[in-house]
């Protein structure tokens, strides 16, 4: 199913950022994407959520962060939606333009820490501390009713709160959203050709460890330190991101041609990967998106 994209206004003369509260699960049953960032706090329904590439369940208290074109979608449990009173907002999401965000921490060295969430925040991040989330809650209600100057400070505490929150999880894996968050210098050339030649199924560590003037074993040493992963597993993770994304959006492609499109050679290999990465079979993937 292929993402709608929803063109939103999140800025004004009068305003840089859009926040309201919202009865959510009448609004964002849509699986879709846009070009603005989002904060989204879920105050009382639960249900399930499509994000990327990956599937899972929510509750009243959890916080979530997307990035502009990160597709997504709410689907709420049915009693939960009945346990809600007619009209009552169960969500606030705010939308806001990182080109506005990136001009100012541009500008204002003390804003540079900031960089660091917003590379964080390109796969999708979700906070389940209900307790911490209150406060981000705070915030948003705050910056909801305030005006002017007091809107605009609310704001950048609330993202210094974020910036400082570390118990969150990734949402989506490197290889969907294009974009992964490695040390700058040696790595680029490696991400770059990576993302660029991750379906060539003859990749071999000589190549890839030559690109950047190192041996195969110094190469493999370095990548694990810095990464904490292999770099097959590094590679596979871009790998299997991108079938999620065919097995999603392209319904006339089976299995196996995801398997091959995505850079694997036989379907067995593909399987136990996407196992491994994903926690269920590609079957059993598919079916659940079937939304």
């Amino acid at each position: 199913m292929k993402s709608i994209l929803l063109n939103k206004k999140s800025t004004s003369h009068e305003q840089s950022f859009i926040i309201h509260p919202k009865i959510y699960p009448q609004a964002y049953s849509l699986w879709h994407h846009h070009k603005e960032y989002e904060v989204l706090y879920i105050v009382k329904h639960s249900g399930t959520a499509y994000v990327g590439d990956k599937i899972f369940t929510y509750e009243g208290g959890t916080l979530m962060l997307f990035c502009q074109n990160l597709p997504h979608m709410f689907v709420p449990n049915s009693n939960s939606i009945n346990k809600l009173d007619e009209g009552a907002e169960d969500a606030y999401v705010l939308h806001f333009s990182i080109d506005v965000i990136n001009k100012i921490i541009e500008h204002i060295p003390e804003f540079q820490p900031l960089n660091q969430l917003f590379s964080n925040w390109k796969r999708g991040m979700v906070f389940k501390n209900v307790k911490k989330n209150k406060d981000i809650l705070r915030l948003m209600q705050e910056i909801a009713e305030d005006k002017g100057f007091s809107r605009m400070t609310h704001f950048f505490e609330l993202l210094h709160l974020l910036e400082n929150n570390k118990d969150f999880e990734f949402i989506a894996n490197p290889g969907f959203v294009n974009s992964v968050n490695l040390p700058k210098g040696r790595l680029e050339k490696v991400y770059e050709y990576s993302i660029n030649n991750f379906n060539d199924s003859s990749i071999c560590l000589e190549n890839i460890a030559e690109s950047v003037n190192m041996n195969k074993a110094a190469f493999c040493r370095y990548f694990k330190k810095i990464t904490n992963k292999t770099y097959f597993e590094f590679l596979n993770e871009i790998r299997i991101g991108y079938a999620c994304k065919i097995l999603i959006e392209e319904e006339n492609k089976n299995i196996t041609d995801v398997a091959f499109l995505s850079g694997f050679n036989n379907i067995s290999n593909f399987n136990r990967q996407f196992k491994i990465i994903m926690g269920q079979s590609p079957s059993a993937y598919l079916k659940l998106r079937k939304f």
